[in-house]
């Protein structure tokens, strides 16, 4: 039987930046979300929007840029910034508060340890995090063609509650997730 890896998650240091902007974030699908839109259904001056899987016409391999510049300059704005690490900083979680809303602004697992239970992890901890600063929601936002982070949030109680054509700076659609968190 395999065991699983010992996986410890603590605040983050400024000094792991440098360390969490080298994981691969890049992933690979077969799959996407497409939103479809319908004008004047059955004559009426309704809008219907409709979101569906579809399956690409081949498979896509996505190298997002690396964040560490990006995580530098936001770090004195980042209320969560947790990392979890096998041995190394293997993945990490950012988090910002607006309105009693937990922000998810980056989820991150080095490839060579995703399906290991990481990133649930750090989605637990950022869970016991905004319920423990009063929030009301927490909100994740993802490409539309990142199937496999989609699929993750979805299996954690994650629900789609919007969009936004503009939303990344790549320009594709992104999707956004929430979880209602419960409150005493």
């Amino acid at each position: 039987m395999l065991s699983s890896p010992a996986i410890t998650l603590r605040l983050a240091r400024i000094s792991d930046i440098e360390e969490c902007g080298t994981l691969d974030a890049g992933y690979i699908t077969d799959k996407a979300w497409q939103l479809w839109e319908e004008r004047d259904v059955l004559g009426s001056e309704d809008l219907s929007l409709v979101l569906r899987t579809i399956r690409l016409p081949r498979t896509r391999v996505v190298n997002p840029p690396r964040p560490t510049a990006e995580l530098e300059a936001e770090w004195d704005s980042t209320d969560l910034f947790v990392v979890a690490e096998v041995e190394r900083v293997v993945a990490f979680i950012c988090a910002t508060v607006r309105r009693e809303v937990a922000h998810i602004d980056r989820l991150t697992v080095d490839t060579s340890f995703r399906r290991s239970g990481v990133a649930t992890h750090l989605l637990s901890a950022a869970y016991a995090w905004a319920e423990e600063n009063g929030c009301t929601t927490l909100l994740a936002t993802a490409p539309a063609k990142n199937f496999p982070v989609i699929s993750l949030l979805h299996a954690r109680g994650y629900r789609i509650c919007g969009y936004n054509e503009r939303h990344l700076p790549s320009g594709e659609v992104a999707l956004y997730l929430c979880r209602d968190v419960q409150r005493d």
